[in-house]
């Protein structure tokens, strides 16, 4: 995929349950969507999706895996920090997360329950 990629998480059948899309922006991978459906949550199929994710940014050099997010939802903001990312600060957002974050308000979600979130990408030699 051309300036982003999308993985699928299947089950022993080959049904669709699970997937993540993301599109390179600011030098980073980002990532616009991860969803498992919810009769296979809780079974490390997210998880195993955002590691895949991961993995791909560190082929490539990318620096970072970016997102939004809503903040006190269990599965957003606390289950992305349990996989090493962290929130950002408003004076550490580039332009790029700031625009995301407007078009979102934009589109109708709460300023106040959106954060942007950043997991530093592991130099290649880099111990894990």
């Amino acid at each position: 995929m051309e300036g982003g990629a999308a993985w699928v998480a299947v089950d022993a059948t080959d049904v669709p349950v699970g997937f993540l899309s993301g599109e390179l922006l600011d030098g980073n991978l980002h990532i616009w969507e991860l969803a498992v459906a919810s009769d296979h949550q809780r079974r490390g199929i997210g998880r195993r999706l955002l590691d895949r994710a991961k993995h791909w940014a560190a082929q490539r050099n990318l620096a970072a895996v970016t997102l939004t997010t809503f903040r006190e939802l269990p599965w957003n903001e606390p289950f992305y920090r349990s996989q090493g990312f962290a929130t950002l600060l408003p004076g550490e957002l580039t332009q790029t997360l700031r625009d995301v974050l407007a078009s979102e308000i934009d589109a109708g979600l709460p300023a106040e329950r959106r954060c942007a979130m950043r997991y530093p990408v592991p130099a290649p030699d880099a111990p894990q």
